[in-house]
């Protein structure tokens, strides 16, 4: 609008200028064309006067001039020093009453050069006038005087206003069209205007899909192109921003390690799903400081220390939270998008980690001494053989038993702790299916059934009628039914009897072992599942048992989902019970 105002503006004082300049030439030109016509008139008038007959008075002359000026349809005088002789616009009786026409600038002019021009207004006759005026040196009785000639400014002045008129409709017209037609140009640029608006508000609002509609030949074309080309330049860097934060989310959601960052204050500014398991934070934790949500001066002071020395290489610590879980917190600085540095925090779980070096130096201090006792006593019979044999065969026999016995001792708590790692490794990449507990049950009780004929000692069972499909592996499940069942049968008394039940609870079924030997007291009921761990730290047994047993059946009974127990303890009651459950599966199995 406002380049439209202006060019109106513009347009307007052109069309002005030329307006004024065009009616002041012509109407310039208008009045020298009508001196000279009448200039010519005036010769004309001289030549008629001298080819005239004599005139007989002034009076003669007067009313001859007289008519002469009504062919004409002019105004003629004729003056003589200043006396007004004849004059056609004034009968001859009242030529006395005019006044002295002497200081009239065209006959002041005409008697100094010959000839006089002046216009002005006629008090006489009452409108503008054009005086031209010419020195006559006279006729016989008519003495020498300027005659002089008067045209209206009448027919100039049509003639003026007709062109002022045509000028003013052409101008009208003119600006009319530049008005329709700037119009036109306008709404055309205003609606692509509007349209490169649209576009740049659409990118604004995130919809980086539309495009600007290119005309051939338009004013905008190139401009359009550009702008086209940079809405498709930021669809794509943006498709591909949205792709990475994905990504980023996704590995920043998806990551086991807790997140947590921090702004150059120390204020938290986002955390991961992981953090938030490892330590319940609100939702108002964002603009908090780390002890105010997490509640432990250690993070607090790692983050002081960093903030207070930037050149301070990276720090870690570690820290045991309230689930009995060990976190290694490392602390990480960083520049954003504006240079500001900011801070970084990785909640590492090394819980696992913490047990396996703990679990690897009790595996160690343990098959160590597991294996120092035998092979002590393997070393001393052995030296003693050696340096003084006995006299007896038979006590040689005896000592070669006894090494033989340790020695087959060191070999079970060998291929126990193969067994115990075995289980460990393949609960990472076991694959469990429906099996059948009373089937497994029953091939371990078949097993065991001569070794426990042996010692008189019978099994009694007492399961569901219903068929007991459990989720498990086959030679799994059938180890720690033997592991049990060969426990008990090594441990009950001559005639003895072994109960084994089994207990379907809606969504796992519960299998129980129950013998009725010496059994074990509340003091050792929860470590007869650890490694290497006996009642009698110190003995030896006939089986030469090297306590791993019940460890390697709670790994098994672990990766499969279930749980075992010890559920007699012995104080009151002889014997022990042990049971384990494992879940059933999802769907019915036929």
């Amino acid at each position: 609008m406002r380049i439209l105002l202006w060019t109106w503006g513009l347009l307007l004082m052109a069309m002005a200028v030329i307006f004024f300049y065009s009616t002041s030439i012509v109407g310039d030109e208008l009045v020298t064309e009508a001196e000279i016509r009448t200039r010519h008139q005036i010769e004309a008038i001289e030549w008629l006067i001298r080819d005239h007959p004599l005139f007989e008075s002034e009076k003669d002359f007067a009313e001859w001039l007289d008519a002469l000026a009504f062919k004409l349809n002019s105004r003629i005088t004729y003056i003589v020093d200043g006396r007004v002789v004849a004059d056609s616009e004034v009968p001859f009786a009242d030529l006395g009453t005019l006044d002295d026409h002497s200081h009239r600038p065209e006959v002041v002019a005409a008697l100094k050069d010959g000839w006089g021009v002046n216009s002005r207004h006629s008090d006489t006759l009452e409108k503008e006038m054009l005086y031209v005026a010419r020195q006559f040196p006279g006729v016989p009785a008519v003495d020498e005087g300027v005659l002089r000639m008067a045209v209206p400014f009448s027919h100039v002045s049509a003639r003026l206003n007709l062109l002022r008129s045509n000028l003013i409709w052409i101008f009208l017209s003119t600006f009319g069209a530049a008005v329709l037609l700037s119009m036109f140009m306008s709404r055309n640029m205003g609606r692509e205007i509007r349209a490169f608006s649209e576009l740049a508000r659409s990118i604004g609002e995130g919809d980086y899909s539309k495009r600007l509609r290119v005309l051939p030949g338009g004013e905008f074309k190139p401009l359009a192109h550009a702008v086209n080309a940079m809405a498709q330049s930021i669809e794509r860097n943006i498709e591909l921003i949205k792709d990475q934060k994905g990504q980023l989310q996704a590995v920043f959601g998806g990551m086991r390690e807790g997140v947590l960052t921090l702004d150059s204050n120390g204020r938290i500014e986002s955390f991961n799903t992981a953090l938030d398991d490892m330590f319940n934070i609100p939702e108002t934790a964002v603009g908090r400081s780390p002890i105010e949500v997490i509640r432990r001066y250690e993070i607090q002071d790692l983050v002081d220390r960093v903030l207070a020395d930037p050149s301070e290489q990276a720090r870690s610590i570690q820290i045991d939270i309230m689930d009995t879980r060990t976190v290694e917190v490392s602390a990480e600085r960083f520049l954003d998008q504006n240079g500001v540095r900011k801070i970084i925090l990785v909640f590492y779980d090394i819980t696992e980690m913490k047990r396996s070096e703990k679990s690897l130096k009790d595996f160690v201090a343990n098959a160590s001494h597991q294996l120092r006792t035998p092979l002590t006593s393997i070393k001393g019979y052995t030296e003693t053989l050696l340096d003084m044999p006995p006299a007896d065969p038979a006590d040689g026999r005896r000592f070669l038993e006894t090494v033989l016995k340790n020695a087959d001792h060191m070999d079970k708590v060998i291929s126990s702790m193969l067994a115990l790692a075995k289980s460990e490794q393949a609960g990472k990449r076991l694959r469990l299916g429906p099996l059948s507990g009373r089937e497994h049950l029953s091939r371990a009780i078949d097993d065991l059934a001569v070794w426990a004929g042996e010692r008189s000692v019978t099994f009694r069972t007492r399961t569901p009628e219903d068929e007991m499909y459990v989720m498990g592996e086959t030679d799994g499940l059938l180890h720690v039914f033997h592991n049990l069942l060969n426990n008990a049968v090594k441990y009950s008394p001559h005639g003895g009897v072994i109960t084994v039940s089994a207990e379907d609870d809606g969504e796992s079924i519960v299998f129980c072992v129950e013998d009725q030997g010496p059994g074990i007291s509340r003091e050792h009921s929860t470590k007869v599942f650890e490694r290497f761990y006996r009642v009698d730290e110190n003995t030896i047994d006939g089986s030469g048992s090297a306590g791993l047993g019940l460890a390697i059946c709670r790994r098994i009974v672990k990766n499969f989902g279930g749980e075992i127990w010890h559920d007699g303890y012995g104080e009151d009651v002889r014997g022990a019970r042990f049971c384990f459950r494992l879940n059933k599966p999802a769907e019915k199995t036929p």
